[in-house]
């Protein structure tokens, strides 16, 4: 059976979006090591993000489940993000390069906060 690209965005997007939340999370760690003065506020403000995105994951696993995809495993190396799914009871299997998943969660990083990258 073949998959939309639509389907794809969204397998591809459900295994990122855990990454996102690590990366706010270390960056809490980071922030809590600092001497940065606007410590409280900053965290307070990862904090926000965390939870729009734990937000999105959920409202990503509806989708999933309307379409009838699911996920079946996941495994990270230093070299890919393996990604095993089903569609409508049809398996398939992706593995992005970790260096374009790292750049897919900064890109949704920016999204989040609102940034321009073309301004950067």
């Amino acid at each position: 059976m073949k998959q939309s690209a639509e389907e794809l965005e969204l397998v591809k997007k459900y295994a990122e979006m855990p990454l996102l939340l690590d990366v706010i999370e270390e960056d809490k760690k980071r922030i809590d090591e600092s001497s940065v003065i606007l410590k409280r506020e900053l965290k307070f403000y990862l904090n926000a993000l965390q939870d729009k995105v734990t937000t999105d994951i959920y409202e990503l696993k509806k989708a999933l489940r309307n379409r009838d995809i699911k996920i079946i495993e996941q495994k990270r190396t230093k070299e890919n993000l393996t990604i095993s799914y089903s569609i409508q009871g049809y398996q398939h299997k992706m593995s992005p390069l970790m260096s374009r998943v790292r750049t897919d969660v900064l890109v949704m990083l920016a999204d989040y906060m609102k940034l321009d990258l073309t301004d950067m």
